[in-house]
């Protein structure tokens, strides 16, 4: 398989997760409404963000073929490129970003730098598959991007931010452990007694599709989040309005650099479609839950909530980019699905 051609399985996204950027925003303004309407139950909320993170990201390694995931390693032109962009290039803009727009504002520095180096390990797909992308290839990149976000975001923190915002990396650590690598572990261990008991993991995965068990884990983070943070957005309405700046010239950069560096290393268009996307989706679940957990101030985890909301306007824009930049004689898009067996 050379670096130019497509992963050969091919399957679909299910019609709920077509739907999840809709569900997004209307997760966000159940959370706002609510902490209107009954501010004390929203608070409460708070701890439902971490359990839905957790949850959320079992289900995803409990969806992740390994096999797939050694795929990535075949396409090593895209590869070299996509980990350069994530794990380099991304860490070097949030934190220029971060001291050019907030240099007296330690707290917003951090969180925006946790929100920018974290790569999504699941939402980029969605986008990929609705621009025509290399949703194949997307999938191996999965687990890539979260063993190397796991062992790298605690190093970031600590040598962007460690000593101007008194970084715990103690603390970072074992946030990372509890919400990346706990997950991971219990998908492993579930798998493991599902073969024991010959349960074949197909059938769990069919159920949980049918379910809608990750779109609801994923509503329930995100209400919870907005609802949980919402005083802190409504009393800093100009903090919110400052973030806005970092977090757009972020996303625009970072698009253009993947459209631009994909074209000029001679990726194919679904390859270069998959980099804009794995470049710019942000892990916000992740970041919010260590966030919440490893700082004391709300203003870092007010940075991360604010995260998606700037976020999802862009992926939806870059989609109608990208399918503007899809050449003609395009063939169709390769199909996927996170999970197999999901709503088709």
């Amino acid at each position: 398989m050379t670096d130019t051609q497509t992963a050969p399985e091919s399957v679909t996204l299910g019609r709920m997760d077509r739907f999840q950027p809709l569900l997004l925003i209307a997760s966000i303004a159940a959370g706002l409404g609510l902490a209107r309407v009954a501010p004390d139950l929203a608070q409460s909320l708070g701890p439902l963000v971490s359990a839905g993170v957790f949850v959320l990201i079992y289900l995803v390694m409990l969806g992740l073929d390994l096999n797939r995931v050694g795929a990535a390693f075949k396409q090593r032109r895209f590869l070299a490129i996509a980990v350069t962009l994530n794990f380099v290039v991304n860490p070097i803009l949030a934190w220029a970003l971060s001291v050019t727009f907030l240099s007296d504002q330690p707290d917003l520095r951090v969180g925006l730098i946790l929100f920018l180096v974290t790569p999504c390990i699941g939402w980029y797909l969605i986008f990929t598959e609705m621009a025509g992308g290399d949703t194949g290839l997307g999938v191996s990149l999965l687990g890539l991007n979260l063993v190397l976000q796991i062992l790298l975001l605690p190093l970031y923190l600590l040598a962007f931010e460690g000593e101007a915002a008194g970084v715990d990396f103690a603390g970072i650590v074992g946030s990372v452990l509890l919400f990346l690598v706990l997950p991971a572990i219990a998908a492993v261990v579930t798998k493991y007694l599902l073969e024991r008991s010959r349960v074949e993991l197909d059938d769990v995965q069919r159920v949980i599709g049918r379910a809608q068990l990750k779109t609801a884990a994923l509503v329930v983070v995100i209400a919870s989040m907005f609802a949980s943070q919402a005083n802190v957005i409504f009393d800093n309405p100009r903090v919110v309005l400052t973030l806005v700046a970092p977090m757009v010239a972020f996303f625009v950069i970072a698009f253009t650099l993947a459209v631009v560096v994909g074209r000029a290393a001679g990726l194919a268009y679904n390859q270069t479609a998959l980099l804009a996307f794995t470049t710019t989706s942000r892990n916000s679940e992740a970041s919010l839950a260590i966030a919440a957990t490893a700082f004391a101030s709300p203003l870092v985890a007010m940075t991360v909530v604010i995260g998606p909301v700037i976020e999802l306007p862009f992926l939806v824009l870059m989609v109608r980019v990208l399918l503007g930049l899809q050449p003609k004689a395009q063939s169709t898009p390769v199909e996927y699905s996170l999970l197999k067996g999901a709503d088709q």
